[in-house]
């Protein structure tokens, strides 16, 4: 497949903002500038050239005027700017490196930015200090938020006046959803500093100039292009920047955007015409593309005011491209929403030459580049993210999170002071979420297949351990088979083993539920989420690449699971939650046939001395409170409740699993195991089925009142 900007004409029809690039010339050396600003730069605007800009700017219909560079303030000819096109009525924005506010000799413009209405934007690439550094230098950080603090008790970002940050990943990988990291912005800023702003812009990193020539130096410039290309949308062509903004280089020259002219790409049919010599009266060019070009249109897009579709399924973007912004010349469109099976009708071919192991390295390895990437929801865990969860992921570095294939984190409650290993834990995402609860004293091992994953992972350990305010690193991470677990982890030495969606990928599950078992302290558990079918899987479903990768062919018949589990020495299982995932392809639900496939979280505890079936001896167990989001209630699994101060009638498993495991502290047992009454029918608690009533009239409600 060829460019997206090949066989087709987009215009720059309008254009509402302009923005005056007035040199480059900044106090700062940021690695991902794509002007290559710093301190010796040399190409700045003069008075002269600025004058013939204002008169033009003054007899245009264009009402909001933005400054960029370098950093603006530095340019002889800035205030100059700002004071005449104000009196002219026009919106103004800065673009500063905030930093530079600092300095004796510029200082005075924050009282020239509050007098004129100035809109101000400030880069901060991360709301922690490792982040920014990295990218923008030591002691950035610092005088960043002092001067945000400043800003804020002259009325930015909390009265009138505009105050928006801008976002750059630190690194090769793209930006989260714009919405989820301003809000952790917000949260993190307002409870570390009581900083407020107003909007955070997300910009996908621009490869050229400074940040490509990194890029070749790491040997990442192919790899990072391939993820641009592979994420490229359709959609956001109908609201790339250049089609709404003009740019101005400090000669006056024109161009498409701020990215075109740091490669001195001029707008066509105007190379050679300052911008004051234009009639824009018939002013309609053809917009300029190039490779670099893909950074604004890969998922959400991306331009200097963030991301360009504010819902990237919004199917309506997309058809006003054909109309407003290409020639008639029809594009080859490509679809991408239907899932390819490996197999050919020939299902015997599909059965040779498949590697289990092979396919789930390179699947995770090599095929997927995040969990968007993921053609089902299979692998994920369907239950709510818990608010302990919700609140941590902020403080995970954006990388881990970007590389992360899960879309879900099966964490029982309790971890304190815990040594836990997450079986699959790629780049680490849950390992770092587990050792933040676990605090400082407990520790968290990972161990995964997958070298890069891995890398990712042991790449940040201090830089997460100074976020969490740890004073130590509590997280180990291993680079081998899980299937190897045993090699380097002693007997009895795991509190807590937990997976999401790992198990289904190994052929050998009966082999690593005795290994798991064997690593496991008495009083541990295994808690984990995985897919279970209905039926035995027949082999043309087994080994179907895709099917495996999306941990369905992988998935385990749930009757034979529990018998593994029984025989591997974990002799009641407790399902936690169960859900039935919804296939929605039609060519894999031709594959799959009558096979129905469910998430199911499991918990399995190792406990001397469980009886196989469930047996009453007449003991009652009262939750005493005290855990961390179960204050009123806690949940041990999908038919035990315990409401605080409710006795409740339990089996003695269920006496067991409160007693002799990490919660014991939080109840009281009443009775023991001296008179037997034979079994336990029904094993549930009273608050269990109440609540279970009380949905069932819930659903059963006409709704109309």
């Amino acid at each position: 497949m060829g460019n997206f900007w090949e066989h087709r004409q987009v215009l720059k029809d309008k254009f509402d903002l302009i923005q005056i690039n007035i040199g480059n010339m900044c106090n700062l050396t940021c690695t991902h500038c794509h002007i290559g600003a710093s301190p010796k730069g040399d190409k700045n605007m003069d008075i002269l050239t600025a004058n013939k800009i204002i008169e033009k700017i003054e007899k245009l219909d264009i009402q909001t005027i933005e400054f960029t560079g370098g950093t603006p303030e530095m340019n002889e000819s800035f205030l100059t700017f700002l004071t005449r096109l104000n009196k002219a009525g026009k919106n103004l924005v800065v673009r500063t490196s905030l930093t530079v506010l600092n300095d004796e000799k510029y200082k005075h413009f924050l009282e020239v930015y509050k007098k004129f209405n100035v809109k101000v934007i400030a880069s901060l690439p991360s709301v922690f200090e490792d982040g920014t550094t990295q990218q923008r230098g030591a002691g950035v950080y610092d005088e960043t938020i002092v001067l945000l603090k400043k800003l804020n008790d002259m009325g930015y970002g909390k009265g009138d006046l505009q105050l928006d940050l801008v976002y750059n990943p630190v690194g090769t990988y793209l930006p989260a959803p714009q919405a989820q990291l301003q809000q952790e912005y917000k949260t993190i800023l307002k409870d570390k500093f009581d900083v407020e702003f107003n909007s955070l812009a997300t910009i996908v990193n621009m490869p050229i100039k400074r940040f490509k020539f990194d890029l070749k130096k790491h040997n990442l410039l192919d790899e990072y292009m391939d993820t641009l290309k592979s994420k490229y949308n359709e959609s956001t062509l109908c609201n790339v920047m250049c089609k709404r903004v003009l740019s101005i280089d400090y000669q006056g020259f024109i161009y498409d955007c701020d990215f075109n002219l740091a490669l001195e790409t001029r707008v066509k049919g105007y190379e050679n015409t300052p911008f004051w010599e234009i009639d824009f009266n018939n002013f309609k060019p053809e917009i300029s593309f190039d490779s670099h070009c893909y950074a604004c249109t890969v998922n959400s897009g991306s331009s200097c005011h963030g991301e360009v579709i504010p819902n990237e399924k919004d199917e309506e973007a997309s058809s006003c491209c054909s109309e407003t912004s290409c020639s008639d010349e029809k594009v080859e469109e490509v679809s991408s929403c239907c899932v390819e099976s490996s197999c050919s009708d020939d299902e015997a071919k599909c059965t040779e030459e498949f590697d289990a192991k092979d396919n789930a390295k390179e699947y995770y390895g090599e095929v997927l580049s995040s969990s968007e990437d993921l053609k089902t929801t299979a692998c994920c865990t369907l239950d709510m993210i818990p608010k302990r969860v919700r609140d941590t992921l902020p403080y995970i570095v954006d990388e881990i999170k970007d590389k992360y294939y899960g879309c879900g984190s099966p964490m029982p409650l309790v971890l304190e002071n815990q040594t836990m290993l997450d079986l699959g834990c790629g780049s680490g995402r849950d390992v770092y979420i587990l050792s933040k609860l676990a605090g400082q004293s407990g520790f968290v091992h990972g161990i995964d297949m997958t070298e890069n994953q891995i890398n990712v992972a042991k790449k940040h350990q201090e830089a997460q351990t100074k976020r969490f305010e740890f004073c130590k690193v509590n997280t180990n991470f291993v680079h081998d088979y899980i299937e190897n677990i045993d090699k380097h982890f002693e007997e009895e030495s795991i509190d807590i083993v937990t997976s999401n969606c790992v198990i289904n990928l190994l052929e050998d599950k009966r082999d690593i539920l005795r290994k798991v078992f064997k690593l496991l302290k008495y009083g541990g558990e295994f808690y984990f989420s995985d897919v279970y079918s209905n039926r035995r899987l027949p082999e043309h479903i087994k080994k179907d690449k895709v099917l495996h990768g999306e941990c369905l062919g992988g998935a385990l018949y749930a009757n034979d699971f529990v018998r593994f589990a029984i025989e591997a020495g974990f002799t009641e299982p407790r399902m936690v939650t169960s859900k039935e995932i919804e296939i929605t392809d039609e060519k894999m639900k031709k594959i799959i046939g009558k096979t129905k496939f469910y998430s199911i979280t499991y918990r399995l505890w190792k406990i001397e001395d469980l009886d196989s079936v469930c047996e009453d001896y007449g003991q009652f167990a009262i939750y005493k409170g005290g855990i961390k989001e179960s204050e009123l209630e806690f949940q041990l699994d999908s038919n035990h409740l315990f409401e605080i101060n409710r006795p409740e009638h339990v089996c003695k498993n269920t006496a067991d699993m409160l007693s002799k495991t990490r919660y014991k502290d939080y109840f009281e047992i009443i009775g023991n195991t001296d008179i037997h009454f034979g079994e336990f029918k029904g094993c549930a608690t009273l608050a269990n089925e109440y609540e279970k009533e009380s949905e069932n009239e819930k659903d059963l409600s006409c709704g109309c009142c």
